[in-house]
């Protein structure tokens, strides 16, 4: 096997290794952030491998709030099974060490969604949702006068939702914040 077939067989390998151990779908820019932060492979390299992965049915596709979410095929699975040796032990110990991190980071992303959209020229309108199993636990729109406003709201929404939360709901139901 030639060294170009070599690293691409590699890289899916890899690609289906860490799909088996982070064990949640992966968004595409999840992965790629992935990938690329530990240098495993570069960006072109690794949307190849995806969508010739996604051709071949060695990994699954499905699209939930307009992002692609991939995981392990049983065809995958095989693959990973007959070839996981071609990727190096270290790289396969440095993913299993951080896989509980990474796959905590990813529940997070996945969880809190914040973004704006430009409605006109002077409004902006803002999503900020909480899910569990892609399902909304709450999703608020605003209207905003400004970009800058946009952004700060996502940004604080991120950082706070877990705690802004629980302070809606019991608003919402009549609730003293004391008495909880």
């Amino acid at each position: 096997m030639d060294l170009e077939n070599r690293e691409k067989a590699e890289n899916k390998v890899l690609l289906l290794y860490f799909m088996s151990k982070v064990r949640i779908p992966v968004s595409n820019m999840q992965l790629t952030r992935i990938m690329l932060e530990n240098r495993y492979m570069n960006y072109f390299l690794l949307q190849q491998s995806v969508h010739e992965m996604q051709q071949d049915k060695l990994i699954l596709s499905e699209t939930k709030d307009d992002l692609d979410y991939y995981s392990l095929s049983d065809e995958g699975e095989k693959m990973l099974e007959m070839f996981i040796d071609i990727v190096p032990l270290g790289i396969r110990s440095r993913l299993d060490h951080n896989i509980d991190a990474i796959r905590s980071v990813m529940r997070l992303e996945t969880s809190v969604v914040a973004e704006y959209t430009l409605e006109n020229e002077d409004e902006y309108e803002v999503k900020c949702r909480i899910l569990e199993d892609f399902k909304p636990l709450i999703d608020i729109r605003l209207s905003v006068g400004s970009r800058d406003d946009a952004r700060s709201i996502c940004k604080n929404w991120k950082t706070h939702a877990k705690e802004i939360y629980p302070e809606v709901i019991a608003v919402l139901l009549g609730k003293d914040k004391e008495s909880q």
